[in-house]
Parts: C-alpha cells; sequence; structure tokens
C-alpha cells in the first residue's frame, strides 16, 4: 500500500494524470489503503500525500475525496501518528488543498476535527519548517 500510494503521489504530479487516477477509482484505492493499515504511518504518509496531489488545482477530486471519506481519513491518521512528522507535514497539506476553494471542504474539516489536529501538528512540531508552513 505505501509503494501504491508512492506511485499514484509521483503520477498525479501530473494535471493530466490526476483526472485519469481519479477515473480509475484511485481516491477510494488510497482511501482503502488508509483504511486497512491505520497503523503504519509511512501508508498514511504516502496516502495524505497522494490525496494531497490528487486535490491540486482539481475541484472534482476535491469532492470526490470528501464524498468518500478523504477529510476524515487525513485527521485519524494525524491524530494516530501525531509524533510522525512526515504524516503531520504531509495531513496539512493535503487539508490545505482539500480545503483551498472550497467552502463546504472547509466546513467538513472543521466538522471532523481538522482544525484541532492541525493545531495539535503545529504545535507538536514547532521547529518542523514544513508542519509550520
Amino acid at each position: 500500500q505505501e509503494a501504491g500510494c508512492g506511485a499514484l503521489r509521483s503520477l498525479c504530479a501530473n494535471t493530466a494524470n490526476r483526472v485519469k487516477v481519479a477515473a480509475h477509482g484511485g481516491i477510494e484505492a488510497v482511501l482503502v489503503g488508509m483504511d486497512a493499515h491505520t497503523g503504519a504511518a509511512g501508508v498514511q504518509e504516502g496516502g495524505c500525500e497522494a490525496l494531497l496531489n490528487l486535490c491540486n488545482d482539481n475541484d472534482e477530486n476535491k469532492v470526490k475525496t470528501a464524498d468518500h471519506g478523504g477529510i476524515e481519513a487525513v485527521v485519524a491518521a494525524m491524530d494516530a501518528h501525531a509524533g510522525v512528522e512526515g504524516v503531520q507535514e504531509r495531513g496539512c497539506w493535503a487539508l490545505c488543498r482539500l480545503c483551498y476553494n472550497n467552502d463546504e471542504n472547509k466546513v467538513n474539516t472543521a466538522d471532523h476535527g481538522g482544525i484541532e489536529a492541525v493545531v495539535a501538528a503545529m504545535r507538536a512540531h514547532a521547529g518542523a519548517a514544513g508542519v509550520q508552513e
């Protein structure tokens, strides 16, 4: 799952591939992997990073990710791996991308503990520029 999330993360650095990956069930695959391996920090970090790339400049993927529980998955990853800087950084970025220009996702993120997760990450990793950014 970790390698799969990494592959999708890399593929989704390309704008056209974001559409293709989503059309082939990539969002759902990432979320299933994250759900199946909640204790694996590498899967959670890779999943968050894949989601942030999938949602970068793609409004449809933001909606689809949220509709499939992506916000909850990212917050759960951050909560489960509070001491893992990489999970916290990628989780913050994933929530940032999910919320950018999407008011419904902003409300859903707040409703599902996203604000608390981001603040906790910033406090726990005060010396990590990637989390603070």
